[in-house]
């Protein structure tokens, strides 16, 4: 069965962030969801169809950006079906790796760490979902409206974007452009995702 590696952009941004109040724990692994498969064939399972398009948006404050609303709406009006339980566990586990980690440097049990932080295992796992959630919605979004990349496109914003994560993460472009290429791939079809939503849906000011 045809299986598609889908490196989830937005939620693996979402997930930095979260992880960003505490240590840095495995960098390597939080930046790469190679360890995430959706099988393609398999979406129409996982979510129930969703409108995308010809959405009324209000933009609820003078600075909102119109990728943020829209993507805020959709996710919200968006029905799960059942959740793959592997990418729950990638997900969590993630989250799981980096109380341990501060466990470990502050001497405390993993417990000790979740009471402190106000977490328990429900919610990690709750968390979780609403991650696997944006990435099926994404995935979604991209297969039903035919969204891709040409070689042309790749080849034209390659640069550009090398630059950017470069400045971004700390890297060399040298390093960036021999490590983080497909990375850098699936930041431009997300880039690209988020300005059909923006051409094709309406924004309204509150």
């Amino acid at each position: 069965m045809k299986k598609l590696l889908f490196r989830a952009i937005p939620m693996l941004l979402l997930l930095a962030t979260l992880v960003l109040s505490l240590p840095a724990c495995k960098k390597d692994k939080e930046s790469d969801a190679s360890g995430i498969t959706y099988d393609e064939e398999r979406l129409s399972e996982y979510i129930a169809p969703f409108d995308y398009t010809g959405l009324t948006v209000t933009l609820e404050r003078a600075d909102e950006r119109k990728s943020d609303a829209v993507w805020s709406m959709i996710l919200a009006q968006a029905e799960i079906l059942s959740y793959p339980e592997d990418a729950i566990e990638y997900y969590a586990e993630q989250r799981r790796d980096t109380y341990r980690y501060y466990a470990e440097k502050n001497d405390w049990s993993y417990e000790q760490t979740l009471e402190f932080f106000g977490v328990s295992e429900e919610s990690i796992v709750e968390e979780a979902e609403e991650l696997v959630k944006g990435d099926l919605v994404y995935r979604y979004i991209v297969k039903d409206a035919k969204i891709s990349l040409s070689e042309k496109e790749k080849s034209e914003q390659l640069d550009r974007y090398v630059q950017k994560y470069a400045e971004d993460y700390g890297y060399t472009e040298d390093y960036v452009r021999e490590n983080m290429t497909d990375l850098i791939y699936d930041s431009m079809l997300y880039d690209k995702t988020m300005e059909y939503l923006i051409v094709n849906n309406t924004f309204i000011q509150k």
